[in-house]
């Protein structure tokens, strides 16, 4: 027969919202276990930051609050209570990573090594703390709160439940939507998974030949049925299926589940020039050749790419191919051929919907004893660290309550 192991707080799920969780409990010396379905936690943390790990952007709470789309006002108190100052406090003095903040306040670990943040974060909530291949199939209500039933092994008995399981996005590294089922098994309403930060794929040759290549700067328009629904700055990377890359990514959420043949991205390379003053440079320098004078404006790959004609002169070109190039430069189409996939997301839309959820602790309204945080919820960020910095700060909020 099953054994039970009794704790103050189980803590479902080891990403990042779930070792932030531990962390902050194990700071406080209290009574809880990790439980984390695969066989090593934070593994998701591994691909953030492109392996480097973008740990949290050091944004004031109230620069954060407009980078969470329609969820700011709600996770605001969250970003207050603990702030990314506070999670950087964290991490370089009691976890001993040292960090580094680069271009648009992102930080990283000085080493640029994921592994880093993931390995001195598990090693701080200690071996005992944490059980992996605890894949939880079952959460039951009982008098003294929780019984946590895996597939195999014993139950786990618990006073208060965090629920971390994370989203739908890369199931391949845990999240793949399970958490979502334990929270709807409990009461509460799913706003349906989507992508919020995955990669595009559009048609055509274009993006395939480039595929490798990236652009800084460039303004992303997103056009379904004939009008603008999106637009993005940044930095856009072609792959050999579209474009990707922090621009493309945060469009990503805003294309439709079936996309149809009137849904496209329009590209801006150079949104610092007007047309008209992008057609006066090309006729301005008659004895540059065309692609040099454009590869002083983007890479040289795709400029080349654009002009066809490594060996074209800005003097013979004419007119209408004039325009034409500059139209390709300031309103570049892609044509979308389907709806960004979770299987490849970085993050998901969607999850437990937060007026079911107390902001002040994200402790359920509907279950007392369960806390929802991190990707669990119907809360998702931009690119660049703000994720990850929402993920820290529910965890602080649902710690707190729970130890108050």
């Amino acid at each position: 027969m099953p054994e039970v192991t009794a704790v103050n707080t189980a803590v479902i799920g080891g990403g990042a919202a779930g070792l932030w969780a531990g962390c902050l409990l194990r700071d406080r010396n209290a009574g809880f276990i990790v439980l984390e379905r695969g066989n090593e936690c934070g593994r998701k943390l591994l691909l953030t930051g492109h392996g480097r790990c973008n740990i949290t952007n050091n944004k004031s709470p109230s620069e954060l609050r407009g980078c969470y789309h329609e969820a700011g006002n709600f996770v605001y108190p969250a970003l207050c209570g603990f702030t990314p100052s506070d999670a950087c406090e964290f991490i370089s003095g009691k976890l001993g990573v040292p960090l580094k903040t680069e271009e648009n306040d992102r930080v990283f670990p000085v080493s640029d090594k994921a592994s880093d943040i993931r390995d001195a974060m598990v090693r701080f909530i200690g071996s005992d703390h944490i059980k992996t291949g605890f894949e939880c199939v079952k959460i039951e209500r009982s008098e003294d709160g929780f019984n946590i039933t895996p597939k195999d092994g014993d139950t786990v008995s618990a006073k208060h439940v965090i629920l971390a399981c994370g989203g739908a996005g890369y199931p391949r590294t845990g999240s793949d939507g399970s958490g979502f089922e334990l929270a709807s098994s409990l009461g509460h309403t799913i706003a349906e998974p989507k992508a919020a930060l995955a990669a595009i794929n559009t048609c055509g040759d274009f993006c395939r030949e480039l595929s490798g290549v990236s652009v800084d700067g460039v303004s992303l328009s997103l056009f379904c049925g004939g009008r603008k629904t999106a637009s993005a700055s940044g930095t856009v990377l072609f792959t050999h299926q579209g474009i990707s890359g922090p621009a493309a990514m945060e469009l990503s959420r805003e294309i439709p589940s079936d996309p149809g043949s009137d849904t496209y991205i329009e590209a801006d390379f150079v949104p610092s020039l007007t047309d008209k003053i992008l057609a006066d440079e090309i006729s301005g320098k008659n004895s540059h050749k065309f692609v040099n004078l454009l590869a002083e404006r983007m890479p040289r790959s795709l400029a080349a790419a654009i002009v066809c004609d490594d060996e074209l002169y800005c003097r013979d070109v004419r007119s209408e191919m004039r325009k034409a190039v500059v139209k390709k430069i300031k309103m570049f189409r892609f044509d979308v051929t389907e709806a960004p996939s979770t299987a490849t997301a970085y993050v998901t839309r969607g999850g437990v919907i937060l007026k079911e959820l107390n902001r002040s602790s994200y402790e359920s309204k509907l279950v007392k004893g369960l806390h929802i945080i991190g990707e669990n919820t119907d809360v998702d960020g931009i690119s660049g660290g703000f994720n990850l910095a929402f993920a820290a700060s529910s965890a602080f909020l649902a710690v707190k309550d729970i130890l108050s």
